[in-house]
């Protein structure tokens, strides 16, 4: 080593000094720190309600095929069998053809709970029935408070 080297050293670390004296201690630096908490999240947050648009829901599916018939008969048998059996609410049926598929869409509903429960009533007799996203009329989404049941 050269003096420089040599001299650094002695004087950067004193001889009567510990590595524990020279430690510092979480407590000691935190005793009199005091850390402010910013304005912006003392804040309340209000929460807006957004709107909310009345043609998104859920629809139950209960085909979807390449053969046009067999949705059609779908269809008019969801029709029939609804009429004798549901009670509390008349649901539409709609038929519509997205390459290559045909698919049958019956009810209108803005909260995905209730179409659940309606999917649960018809798996019964359509056994493929399973809730999706669709585009909904709202003249036919039934009220919160109608009772759907099996009569």
């Amino acid at each position: 080593m050269d003096d420089y080297s040599e001299r650094y050293l002695e004087e950067a670390l004193p001889s009567e000094f510990t590595l524990e004296d020279l430690r510092t201690h979480l407590a000691d630096v935190y005793t009199s720190r005091e850390n402010e908490v910013p304005e912006t999240f003392t804040r309340v947050k209000v929460q807006q309600e957004t709107e909310r648009n009345i043609y998104e829901g859920f629809r139950v599916q209960i085909y979807s095929g390449q053969n046009v018939d067999h949705a059609d008969s779908i269809a008019a048998d969801f029709r029939v069998w609804s009429d004798s059996t549901i009670t509390g609410y008349q649901a539409e049926t709609y038929v519509s053809f997205r390459t290559p598929y045909y698919k049958v869409h019956v009810g209108d509903f803005h909260d995905r709970d209730n179409a659940i429960t309606f999917s649960n009533l018809l798996k019964r007799n359509f056994r493929e029935a399973w809730v999706v996203y669709d585009n909904v009329n709202p003249s036919q989404v039934p009220a919160d408070t109608v009772q759907i049941e099996l009569k």
